[in-house]
């Protein structure tokens, strides 16, 4: 990397020192771990003052950030920048309770001791953080109850395309990460991978401040989303903020903020979509009866197999059809409409009713279109599920 220094073997104690503060372990632990970002080639910046630290952890990229605050005793204000690798199996093995820092500048190293042991650690030059991941000043910002948007990205995430699954060869047509839309103190949150959608409306988005620049249209990064959830989970805050500018997002919990770059393509219509998918037929089946049906039919693991979902007279009968064999299984509706029947990827069948707990799900049918009709469910009252069909 640009920048870096060779590793001197040690610093001596008598230069003097450009930083020094010191930090108490479990204080430290726990900074490390709300920063920890699950990207490559990540850097901690520890900027030392006025009795505190502020730990930045930020991604070589430049597309990723986040902001930590905790207390120190701080004896020579400064900042220094390491490998994020750098400290955590340190604090994992002490046995001592607080560790003492100091940076050396001239020599590009970070001296970190303790009671029976020291490290010199190797520093980069201060790269400074991506002008785009500033802290925006013209944004639409939104306050939420934290538990209630953590659920809410958990229970949509499965719909969206995965990082690891857009960098394949065979890339689909999805957009990675959820997007956020509020709509009169209502927010929805979106994920597609361009085969299926979920959709999850929830009350209670209170908007701060008054400004007209527009909510992007812009998926939030699905790393971000999943950050987002884990730091709600260990924070436990009662609410959390969200602020959107023209190219970044900001998530704030407490005394940390996550900041990422809101990707180029713009998320689909998903209004238009769910209109599309719009018919007239509804059916309610038992959920647990229906992921019984799904289950003992998918005799094989392989997620390139097709479901067959057929209505007919009183019944919802679910299909497979592999090299093994054929097989259906069947559930009671109420159901006396004419005979429909649609077709979709397998591994969508099932994964869906497992982010409910909803007694029924409702299946929106339209028989004149048959099997190029789209599954439409109602998962919940405010969680709806989209599955293109199969040809």
């Amino acid at each position: 990397m640009a920048g870096e220094k060779a590793v001197p073997e040690a610093c001596p104690v008598d230069r003097k020192e450009s930083m020094k503060f010191t930090c108490n372990v479990a204080t430290l632990k726990r900074a490390l771990a709300l920063l920890k970002l699950d990207e490559p080639k990540t850097h901690l910046s520890i900027t030392a003052q006025a009795a505190q630290l502020q730990f930045r952890c930020d991604t070589d990229d430049g597309k990723f950030c986040i902001d930590h605050t905790t207390p120190a005793e701080v004896e020579v204000p400064g900042t220094v920048t390491i490998s994020a690798d750098a400290l955590p199996r340190i604090c994992e093995h002490t046995t001592n309770e607080t560790l003492q820092f100091r940076h050396h500048e001239r020599h590009g190293c970070l001296d970190i001791e303790g009671e029976q042991h020291q490290h010199v650690v190797r520093t980069y030059v201060e790269k400074g953080l991506n002008p785009a991941l500033e802290e925006p000043t013209d944004v639409h910002e939104y306050e939420i109850p934290a538990s209630q948007f953590g659920k809410a990205l958990n229970t949509v995430l499965f719909a969206s395309e995965k990082p690891s699954d857009a960098e394949g060869a065979d890339r689909r047509a999805g957009v990675t990460g959820a997007l956020f839309q509020p709509h009169d103190g209502e927010y929805r949150i979106v994920t597609t991978d361009g085969k299926r959608m979920a959709v999850l409306t929830l009350p209670s988005a209170r908007a701060l401040g008054d400004t007209e620049t527009p909510v992007p249209k812009r998926a939030m990064a699905y790393n971000a989303c999943v950050k987002m959830v884990n730091l709600i989970e260990s924070l436990k805050p009662e609410v959390c903020r969200l602020r959107f500018a023209e190219n970044v997002v900001s998530f704030e919990a407490e005394d940390v903020v996550l900041r990422c770059l809101l990707p180029q393509e713009n998320f689909p219509n998903y209004l238009s979509v769910l209109e599309g998918a719009a018919a007239p037929l509804e059916v309610k089946v038992n959920r647990e009866k229906l992921l019984w049906a799904l289950r003992i039919i998918h005799v094989e693991d392989n997620p390139n197999h097709r479901t067959e979902f057929r209505f007919s007279d009183g019944q919802l009968t679910v299909g497979n059809n592999t090299h093994l064999g054929k097989s259906e299984a069947s559930v009671p509706i109420q159901y006396e409409g004419p005979d429909t029947a649609t077709t979709i990827d397998s591994r969508f069948s099932e994964e869906a009713l497992l982010h409910t707990d909803a007694t029924n799900v409702t299946f929106w049918l339209n028989p004149d279109t048959h099997r190029l009709s789209p599954i439409l469910l109602d998962l919940a009252q405010n969680f709806r599920y989209l599955v293109m069909p199969l040809r």
